[in-house]
């Protein structure tokens, strides 16, 4: 599976997989099959890796149709998803169908050269997507540093792309900061207020990525022990409705009962401005100063 590699120290490992590949619906891909039965053909019948081998379908489909990057990237992470899933299934021996074992292998094998292929002729491209999958799944250097670059050069209008950004800043924590701070003022009602891999446009479901988001920069002022703003974003986050945070560990060595206070009304606001989708660098630097942080 396409994985994005956590920050270090302070990012937990996460998948960017699905950040271009959607959830296939499965009567689109018997469609596509009986329509175009060369799509299907080389892979496994049965009940292994159901979701991925649909995924891969309509990609193959899309990609047939379409041959822009954003259908490259699709392409590429629902091949890389199947493999991981196949590979495992091709080592299990079945029971009562031993001819199973030799069509999974056999669609092992042939989506792993389709893979490699495909890997290849987009090495060369500058679609941020693609720059990242070559990073991540490869440690391909040259695309870290082209994706970096874009990065400097150009806005995104995705927050998974900004958050693949602080993964790679991930010594750094300042830049790893400004970019979460990027991604979080590109959060939207659609977003969340919710990868794994790219949706086929977008990097990761927004309810997903408003969580990933929020844990980070948590996690990057803890690690900054900058304990007044992680317990502003752990605020924020509750309001949110993210799960799992733990207000204790702000104890009143690190925080007093006062600066609390102080800044739960902050959090308030915070929350309120992300969910108008009226947060950004300059109103979170105005809040911060306004009160003295």
């Amino acid at each position: 599976m396409h994985r994005l590699r956590s920050i270090s120290r302070f990012i937990p490992a996460v998948i960017i997989t699905g950040l271009l590949t959607s959830c296939s619906d499965p009567h689109d891909a018997v469609a596509v099959c009986k329509n175009d039965g060369a799509i299907c053909a080389d892979l496994n019948t049965d009940k292994w890796c159901q979701t991925e081998r649909n995924n891969l379908i309509t990609s193959r489909f899309k990609a047939q149709k379409n041959a822009s990057e954003r259908a490259q990237y699709a392409l590429l992470t629902a091949l890389s998803d199947y493999q991981e899933c196949i590979k495992i299934a091709a080592l299990i021996e079945p029971r009562k169908h031993p001819e199973l074992k030799t069509q999974r292998v056999s669609a092992m094998l042939s989506t792993y050269d389709d893979l490699i292929a495909l890997e290849k002729q987009t090495r060369s491209s500058n679609n941020p997507y693609i720059l990242n999958y070559h990073w991540v799944s490869h440690h391909n250097e040259d695309a870290k540093q082209r994706f970096i670059a874009l990065s400097k050069q150009q806005s995104f209008d995705d927050p998974a792309l900004y958050f693949a950004i602080a993964n790679i800043y991930g010594h750094n924590t300042d830049k790893a900061i400004a970019n979460l701070l990027k991604g979080i003022t590109l959060l939207d009602d659609n977003a969340q207020f919710n990868s794994s891999q790219l949706d086929n446009s977008k990097l990761g479901n927004s309810s997903t990525m408003t969580t990933k988001l929020l844990y980070a920069i948590i996690t990057a002022y803890m690690h900054k022990r900058d304990y007044q703003l992680a317990y502003l974003w752990s605020k924020v986050a509750l309001i949110s409705d993210i799960k799992n945070i733990n207000l204790s560990i702000f104890n009143k060595h690190k925080i007093t009962i006062s600066e609390q206070r102080r800044l739960d009304k902050l959090a308030v606001r915070v929350a309120e401005q992300i969910e108008d989708k009226q947060f950004t660098d300059k109103s979170y630097a105005y809040t911060l100063s306004a009160v003295g942080l």
